[in-house]
């Protein structure tokens, strides 16, 4: 089939979505390998991206493939009724990894991909805090489900679905090259971490109670490394910070590792860089190098 043909087929039955026509035409591609790219005529193109930070580990990786084929050859699913080793296997060792890290015990539940388990982790922080409101970054990105798009910052994913009651409340990220403030880093003085510390300072700001000494948020959802708002390298001082703020107020931090974990930074969780310990760890992509 011609690429014209295809052209065709795809403008009377596929999805647009909003991203395959942000560029007209669409780019068609027909292999890969490395960490490369290959148009229909051969070309090679270098994907800096990875598939959205889902192929880490490179494209038409052998021994991937090698282990895939197995699985697949042995027992390819399995309904959540039934326990097999290759679950237990990595979940521990997941969890383990973990613990040695962040010297916490914890537990590790699996889904079918990113934004389904962002909306696990909402829904984990609800039942623990009994609180529906959370805090997230401007800049965020979380996915594009119901739960995902609530704490994703950007209104174009959220606009033609209605009012969002439980729509996080979001705050500056710390981007220093581009200060949401105007400031430097030099001598900000993190302006930005006092600006949030304040909405606790009084009864007033409306999110602290403090004849009740009680937040009306339960969560705070973030990336250690901005992705889609920019690949965003905060500074550490800024989190350290704001892990006590929100430990003194029992808000949950939760880490969105989606993008930036399994060493696409260097260490197997990008918070490791942070030195903070997060209370929940969203994981995907690179997990199974997008397979």
């Amino acid at each position: 089939m011609t690429e014209e043909e295809l052209r065709r087929l795809e403008a009377d039955y596929c999805s647009w979505g909003d991203a395959v026509h942000s560029s007209e035409p669409p780019k068609f591609f027909a292999r890969c390998e490395g960490s490369l790219l290959y148009d229909p005529e051969g070309t090679p193109f270098l994907d800096l991206q990875m598939a959205s930070a889902t192929a880490s580990f490179g494209y038409g990786n052998r021994r991937l493939h090698e282990s895939l084929k197995k699985q697949l050859d042995r027992l390819p699913q399995l309904g959540s009724h039934y326990l097999h080793a290759e679950k237990i296997e990595a979940s521990a060792r997941i969890a383990q990894l973990s613990e040695k890290i962040f010297h916490k015990k914890g537990r590790i539940h699996f889904n079918v991909g990113g934004a389904v388990a962002v909306e696990d982790a909402v829904k984990l922080a609800r039942n623990y805090t009994k609180k529906n409101a959370g805090f997230a970054f401007m800049g965020g990105y979380h996915g594009r489900t119901l739960g995902a798009t609530a704490i994703t910052s950007s209104y174009r994913y959220r606009r033609r679905y209605g009012h969002f009651g439980d729509r996080a409340h979001f705050i500056p990220y710390p981007y220093c090259f581009r200060c949401f403030y105007g400031l430097k880093r030099e001598d900000c003085g993190l302006y930005c971490l006092k600006q949030f510390e304040q909405l606790f300072d009084t009864e007033y700001y409306s999110f602290w109670d403090s004849k009740a000494g009680e937040c009306e948020f339960g969560a705070f959802y973030m990336e250690p490394v901005q992705g889609t708002g920019g690949y965003v390298i905060p500074p550490k001082e800024y989190f350290v910070g704001l892990k006590k703020i929100l430990e003194e107020r029992k808000i949950l931090l939760v880490d969105d590792e989606i993008q930036m974990g399994f060493f696409r930074t260097g260490k197997f969780w990008a918070i490791e860089h942070l030195d903070i310990a997060p209370d929940i760890i969203v994981f995907g992509k690179a997990l199974t190098n997008g397979l």
